[in-house]
């Protein structure tokens, strides 16, 4: 990912310039982007009680997304909606991150997982059709409403 810590290993960045687009005043790695940073790392917490899920957040990109994969079960049917959320909420902090520094906007974090949300929603309703789930319900408690919770 071309973070900024990446970027300044690549020569791209100076040392002054790596810090996260956060303001959490830490040099921004992926691990730290997506993880860890007080900004959008708290969009896990959120994404974690959506879902009414419980967990440590690992130290590494791989391991979170192996250990969201499987939260709470490891059916093949939560497991594949597990993936897409994680991948969502990747996306939407990416662009999030993107749009602080290229645009100059700030969304909030709920902003961020309201995204998410609808996201999932729609990218579920487009690979499953005939999933028999709302968007209200969704929003609310996916796993219930999907009735694998």
């Amino acid at each position: 990912m071309p973070t900024k810590e990446n970027l300044y290993h690549r020569g791209v960045l100076d040392r002054d310039s790596i810090l996260c687009a956060g303001g959490c005043d830490l040099v921004e790695s992926s691990q730290h982007l997506f993880l860890h940073c007080n900004i959008f790392g708290f969009v896990w917490h959120l994404i974690y009680r959506w879902l009414s899920i419980s967990a440590v957040v690992p130290s590494q990109v791989s391991a979170h997304f192996t250990q969201f994969s499987v939260s709470g079960g490891i059916g093949n049917k939560r497991r594949s909606i597990t993936q897409v959320i994680w991948f969502a909420t990747v996306w939407e902090i990416w662009k999030e991150r993107n749009n602080q520094l290229f645009n100059d906007k700030q969304g909030t974090v709920a902003q961020v997982v309201d995204r998410i949300k609808s996201l999932t929603f729609r990218w579920l309703k487009a690979k499953y059709v005939t999933l028999p789930f709302n968007y209200h319900g969704w929003w609310l408690s996916p796993f219930t409403m999907l009735g694998i919770g």
